[in-house]
């Protein structure tokens, strides 16, 4: 797209000569002959640069520059003036103004600027978007789920966005801790702040407590310079501990006191530092039983655990299954740029069926290989590389070892029969049974009426 430029100064050959010049270097210019029409041009359509000058009739180009910052103000502006003063360009630049240039003018010195400011525009614009991606990508909205146990999670990262309080996300691994402490962040009132995340469980004892509360220079072996820990460096924003409850004892005492005291002291510093940040800590381990096995302190437990967050694992949540999948075949089709629109039934039940102990980063894994290996539009039981453990009661709700036998079975023969493109010859010999007994065990366990597989016998 090009460059779109409005150049406000009542001196017409001025006006009209350097407009001609930025059309012929392919910029879209609008021109005012007075600073009150170049307030209505700034009003109606929005700029990447606009030239003013400074002196014109109806409003001054202060007035102007005024105006473009209250209504405009990620427009880049340049002052021109053929009577600038030092105190003039200062009060411009103050205001907002971009550049401020001397008439005579000299047109290549001007347009350079044209196109570092737009080039800066464009670099502000492109930030804003990542941005505005990223806090959609980690929102609440990108967390999946219509479940109750889910709902209740909504509820409670809603209520905890407007205060500071420590959180605790407890949950099994692959659950998506590191989502909801995104979200909430994004929903708090700091979220245009920092959101640093660390693994406590990644980092060496001995590099651990530097890494979160820094060093002065000297202070150990390897110590060349400050270094700022990251309870220093996210500021106001939210600091997010994964795995604390593999925190050694010795950084808990530590923590302990920083979440208390609110305040830090860096390895081998004589004054603390005051620390304004929001904590969030997770966890896959049962603290409490950490508590007992003295592997936890209990007064760090309670510190962290103000409010409590627990995500429920993906078996517990089955209802969301069918969503999830969906999300992650549109995900993984824009990626790819595949077309699987449709997931059949016999393997959306083999995804139901599943035990998922690696829960949605774990589904997350098989949809994207499903999506590799399929062809065509759909994906079969084959592609997803997987089969459900049976499901292991019957309709009554009862355990039934028969129910759970027959389960197993007709999920095994859809796995063989779509590896073989439904061809039941083939498919009979890999399963080592005749192809009157494979036609019996379809009948038996209506595999027809749940999947169309074609008559291929040869």
């Amino acid at each position: 797209m090009k460059v779109r430029i409005l150049l406000a100064d009542d001196e017409d050959t001025f006006r009209e000569t350097f407009s001609r010049v930025l059309v012929e270097e392919g910029f879209e210019v609008t021109t005012a002959c007075d600073g009150l029409k170049a307030i209505d041009a700034i009003r109606k359509d929005p700029y990447d640069v606009v030239i003013l000058d400074i002196q014109m009739p109806g409003a001054d180009g202060i007035k102007v520059l005024r105006e473009t910052m209250s209504l405009r103000p990620d427009t880049r502006v340049i002052m021109v003036t053929a009577f600038g003063t030092v105190e003039m360009a200062v009060e411009a630049i103050k205001l907002g103004a971009s550049e401020y240039v001397m008439k005579p003018v000299i047109f290549e010195d001007v347009i350079l600027k044209i196109e570092q400011q737009s080039r800066y525009r464009q670099l502000q614009q492109e930030n804003t978007d990542l941005k505005t991606q990223l806090d959609g990508q980690f929102s609440i909205d990108s967390i999946i789920g219509d479940s109750p146990s889910m709902k209740h999670v909504f509820e409670t990262i809603y209520k905890v966005s407007g205060a500071r309080s420590n959180v605790l996300i407890t949950g099994e691994s692959g659950t998506g801790k590191e989502m909801v402490a995104r979200a909430i962040h994004a929903t708090s009132s700091v979220s245009s702040s920092r959101f640093i995340a660390i693994n406590c469980g990644a980092i060496p004892e001995g590099l651990l407590e530097s890494e979160l509360f820094g060093h002065v220079k000297g202070s150990f072996t390897g110590a060349h310079s400050d270094k700022k820990g990251l309870f220093e460096a996210v500021g106001d924003g939210t600091l997010f501990l994964d795995e604390i409850g593999h925190m050694p004892l010795s950084c808990q005492v530590k923590l302990l006191r920083a979440v208390e005291d609110r305040e830090i002291w860096p390895v081998g510093a004589t004054e603390p530092i005051e620390i304004r940040h929001r904590l969030v800590a997770a966890t896959n381990k049962k603290l409490l039983d950490e508590i007992d096995d003295d592997k936890f302190r209990e007064d760090l437990y309670y510190r962290l655990n103000v409010v409590g967050i627990h995500l429920p694992p993906l078996r517990e949540r089955r209802d969301d299954i069918p969503k999830l999948v969906r999300y992650f075949v549109e995900k993984y089709n824009s990626e790819m740029g595949k077309n699987c629109v449709y997931v059949n039934d016999d393997v959306m039940q083999v995804l139901m069926d599943y035990e998922w102990k690696g829960n949605i980063r774990e589904l997350q894994n098989v949809i994207e290989r499903s999506i590799i290996f399929a062809e065509g539009d759909t994906i079969k039981v084959s592609d997803i590389g997987i089969f459900a453990a049976a499901d292991t009661k019957n309709d009554n709700g009862e355990y039934d070892l028969h129910h759970a036998v027959r389960s197993y079975e007709r999920q095994y023969i859809i796995h063989v029969l779509d590896k073989f493109f439904g061809n039941k010859a083939q498919a009979a010999k890999a399963l080592g049974v005749g192809l009157s007994s494979l036609y019996r065990k379809i009948d038996e366990l209506n595999i027809n009426g749940s999947k169309k597989i074609e008559d291929l016998t040869e």
